[in-house]
């Protein structure tokens, strides 16, 4: 259900964004007298296929956008006041927390709603290995981030 409610989220924000494009490039080009946006995109049935390009796309960015990985650390309950810090650093704050996970948000509300609330990071450390999920280049960085804490301890 989540990855349907993504997928419908995206292709209205790349239905919005690509008609603030249109509108702005034709009204800002050298056009002849008379002719409308509507007749530009009716052309060959171009708004249909740029509908059906939209659908597609947005049918598959949920599952290229967003990941789950595993983290092969064991002693990450014990770093906790480092992870948070991490992610605070990074303008996250925690959403949510129970026993065996932690979800960050965005602290800056105009970011979650260029990332359409789909901002958040979740952490979960009841089994072995532990999980990040959430958007895939934050899952990458948080979980570099979250391995680098972990393993200069041991190092030490």
């Amino acid at each position: 259900m989540k990855y349907i409610i993504r997928s419908v989220k995206y292709l209205f924000y790349f239905t919005f964004m690509c008609g603030i494009i249109l509108v702005l490039t034709f009204h800002f080009s050298v056009k002849p007298e008379g002719l409308t946006l509507i007749d530009m995109l009716m052309v060959d049935g171009s708004l249909y296929k740029m509908l059906a390009f939209f659908v597609a796309v947005a049918a598959i960015y949920p599952a290229l956008g967003f990941q789950k990985k595993a983290l092969y650390i064991s002693n990450m309950k014990e770093h906790r006041k480092e992870i948070v810090e991490l992610f605070g650093n990074a303008n996250y704050v925690i959403a949510a927390e129970t026993a065996t996970s932690i979800s960050f948000k965005l602290r800056n509300p105009f970011l979650r709603l260029l990332r359409l609330y789909e901002d958040y990071v979740t952490l979960d450390f009841s089994d072995n290995p532990a999980t990040i999920e959430g958007l895939r280049k934050d899952v990458l960085r948080f979980s570099r981030g979250i391995e680098y804490i972990c393993r200069e301890e041991e190092e030490k």
